[in-house]
């Protein structure tokens, strides 16, 4: 019994602490930078920024993931997919290695 209350508040405490970031708006999960309302408008068609707005990889690896949503059926222009592609590589870079 008095295991249940120690863990029910610790349930209460985190859901207190992550409800303010699940609530977050797709756009305040992306730094603003030139391109950002393209990656808001493609992107997130098919998927909430939240699949990839914490994600990391290279300008190269970005750059791939891309060309595979353009693969699957992602609707861009060839200059849309530059656009996303940079806006990624720039702003959701892994951070170099030491």
């Amino acid at each position: 019994m008095k295991l249940r209350i120690p863990l029910a508040a610790a349930a209460a405490l985190c859901l207190a602490l992550v409800r303010p970031v699940l609530a977050q708006a797709p756009e305040d999960q992306l730094p603003a930078a030139p391109g950002k309302d393209v990656v808001l408008r493609v992107c997130t068609a098919c998927h909430g920024a939240d699949q990839f707005a914490y994600a990391r990889l290279t300008p190269d690896e970005w750059e791939n993931e891309v060309e595979k949503m353009q693969a699957a059926g992602a609707e861009m222009t060839s200059e849309e997919a530059a656009v996303i592609a940079a806006y990624l590589g720039k702003n959701l870079a892994k951070p170099p290695k030491p």
